[in-house]
């Protein structure tokens, strides 16, 4: 019996000590002996250049000179594998600054271990081996590069920021693009007076998420005013003993999220959590609202001179060119569309991810360029000008991130638009873009949640699965007077294929685009009589015509041929076995096709593809490959149609495999064979 205590009492003890382990990551600064390099691969990637084994932070409020100061830890270690992991070596620590208050790094420590004759070598970073750049009037980095890197190196840095800012609490990434995470950890403490919304994303489960409330006191220095109102000041030691919440989150073992086909970004899924500072909640005062309202902030940004504030202006610098583009047309759409594009053509955008305008609207239109906040501002003051109803429209392009509706904070926009109102019929447009038509928006608008910069603050959407795209393509092939099979493509493409058409030929020439057409066919033919219908007009969608000569050779009285040629699906644009976050197409695509050959004189058809016709989700999508034979005819029609843009990770899986399946069977090919 006591042998049985004694053992259940050691199980006991190595279950509370393995549960500790558990708990905290095993790196510590400086304790790297010749066991931790003996891992040249990790199974969470085993291709990896690099793995991070601790990345740890925390923030923490402490006593400053006057109030609070935030202090934020940051320690990390990183194997680094091979030349591809290199870049971890490479560390920017960013920093805030407003006026003569900046946040300031201390206790910085960076080394590089080697194991050389089963020793482990240290090489330290030198002080003098850290730069410093200002980026913007805000904004600082400072910069430095682990020295002694090579393949198999293990580095590990740390560092602390003392902040003055107490709303700017640090985010922090559970999940890297690019390296497996072992460990990842984020541990926050917040004083009572301080109110903050989390924003947390990903799709990993936290190993721990726990909270505990305590009280600290913490002591001040406080300057006071001399009595009566005297110059002179007095201090005098102030202390407080608010309530403590300390939040801490650790993920772990997190496989990098690698990018793939069909994504708005990667920013949007990753583990991640970021705090907004919404009330203040001091001692013996009302709360404090500190983040805006939808209405407050459209009001702020209206008298904002960087915004809205140039548009309640007289602005007569554009007056002659507003009538001269407005002149002999009382249609207020026909005034619109000559306004637009000749912004749109006369402009050039310089930064596509800008929320304030750097330059006056004047300065603007004399050099002909700006940001896009800058363009569109402007013809939103040009078609006021002219009597229209048009208004900024706030919203993040889909490389920026996801807007949150219910929480107006400005750093999630970084994109204008333009509404226009005519009677009951509204317009969005984007002049920056060289090849939109007029209500056009490019498919990088189509990210959710937006807002009109108006007194309502409207609220507005763009969903990419709002954006039906079809595109339709024909093919009649038949035998020449010689024998040879010749043909004739037509084909109407989606609006946003027109836009990269354009480009491609504004950039290259049409002459360039038909070859790499030819190329791109998936049998050797001869293109000629080229032609691209609608390529001016913005508001369509292009159609490419082209005659050509299939250059197939008769292998013992056998012609093969894929029926899809240039249209087939060549891979599935969905390569990994399994997602974690969403499919994201830009649109909703219908891609069709049909084929009509007439059969070579002397030539029967020895084998084709089967039809089929097959469901996604009960019909939500649909692929279609009808194909037949009657007398020397031979006749094709292939759709591909889904009903979504949007696809949860959940659904993955099952459209990979319907995927999968339109790739093989477009892949199968037809033998035509000579008569006997």
């Amino acid at each position: 019996m006591l042998r049985k205590s004694v053992s259940l009492l050691l199980g006991t003890m190595c279950v509370c000590a393995l549960t500790v382990g558990q708990d905290k990551s095993p790196a510590r600064f400086g304790k790297v002996s010749p066991e931790d390099f003996k891992t040249t691969r990790y199974e969470l990637d085993t291709s990896a250049g690099a793995a991070i084994i601790a990345d740890i932070g925390s923030s923490a409020f402490e006593s400053g000179n006057e109030w609070f100061i935030q202090v934020y830890k940051h320690y990390k270690r990183v194997h680094i594998l091979k030349k591809s992991g290199y870049d971890e070596a490479n560390v920017s620590i960013y920093l805030y600054m407003d006026g003569t208050d900046e946040e300031r790094v201390s206790n910085l420590k960076a080394v590089t271990y080697n194991l050389e004759n089963g020793k482990v070598v240290e090489t330290k970073l030198e002080s003098k081996a850290v730069f410093t750049d200002k980026l913007d009037k805000h904004n600082i980095v400072k910069k430095f590069t682990l020295p002694a890197v090579k393949e198999g190196s293990i580095i590990e840095y740390s560092y602390t920021i003392n902040s003055e800012f107490p709303y700017r609490l640090r985010p922090w990434a559970f999940q890297d693009a690019n390296f497996p995470v072992l460990w990842s950890e984020y541990e926050i403490s917040l004083p009572e007076y301080y109110e903050y919304i989390f924003l947390s994303q990903g799709y990993n489960p936290f190993h721990i998420k726990d909270s505990e409330n305590s009280r600290q006191t913490f002591n001040f220095r406080m300057t006071t005013p001399g009595a009566y109102g005297g110059a002179s000041q007095r201090s005098e030691a102030v202390s407080v003993t608010p309530g403590i919440t300390r939040h801490r989150w650790v993920v772990k073992d997190v496989a990098p999220l690698k990018e793939e086909n069909f994504v708005t970004t990667l920013g949007n899924h990753i583990n991640y959590i970021e705090f907004q500072l919404s009330a203040l909640r001091f001692p013996n005062s009302p709360v404090r609202p500190v983040m805006s309202t939808w209405p407050k902030m459209t009001e702020d940004l209206l008298k904002d001179e960087q915004y809205g504030g140039q548009l309640g202006k007289n602005n007569n610098f554009f007056s002659d060119k507003v009538e001269e583009l407005t002149k002999g047309t009382t249609n207020l759409k026909d005034k619109a569309v000559n306004i637009y594009n000749w912004v749109r053509d006369n402009f050039t955008c310089t930064d596509y991810s800008a929320f304030y305008a750097d330059q006056t609207l004047k300065t603007t239109f004399t050099k002909k360029s700006g940001s896009v906040a800058e363009v569109n501002l402007l013809l939103v003051a040009m078609l006021r000008y002219a009597g229209l109803d048009a208004t900024p429209v706030l919203l993040s392009s889909r490389s920026h991130g996801k807007v949150y509706p219910l929480y107006p904070i400005r750093s999630k926009f970084n994109y204008t638009i333009v509404n226009l109102r005519i009677d009951d019929q509204e317009y969005n447009m984007d002049a920056t873009r060289p090849f939109l038509g007029f209500g056009k928006l490019h498919t990088s608008s189509y990210n959710g949640h937006a807002r009109k910069i108006n007194e309502a603050a409207t609220a507005m959407s763009f969903e990419a699965d709002s954006l039906k795209e079809q595109s339709v393509t024909g093919i009649f092939v038949a035998a020449d007077d010689k024998g040879k099979l010749t043909g004739h493509f037509q084909q109407q493409a989606t609006y946003f294929e027109s836009y990269e058409l354009r480009a491609k030929v504004k950039e290259k020439g049409e002459e360039a685009y038909f070859k790499d057409l030819a190329k791109g066919f998936l049998s050797d033919i001869d293109l000629k009589n080229g032609k691209l219908d609608q390529l001016q007009d913005y508001t369509k969608p292009v159609v490419v015509e082209y005659d050509f000569t299939l250059n197939e050779s008769d292998e013992g009285g056998m012609i093969y041929l894929n029926p899809m040629f240039s249209q087939a699906l060549k891979a599935n644009p969905f390569k990994s076995a399994e997602r974690k976050y969403p499919v994201e197409m830009p649109y909703v695509p219908d891609v069709n096709y049909t084929l009509s050959m007439q059969l070579p004189e002397g030539y029967t058809v020895e084998d084709m593809p089967k039809s089929t016709i097959v469901k996604y989700n009960d019909g939500e999508g649909v692929f279609q490959y009808i194909i037949g034979k009657q007398d020397n005819m031979l006749q094709l029609r292939c759709r591909v149609k889904l009903g979504r843009a949007q696809y949860a990770p959940e659904e993955y899986e099952h459209l990979r495999s319907f995927f999968d399946m339109i790739v093989k069977k477009q892949a199968e090919q037809i033998v035509i064979k000579k008569k006997s």
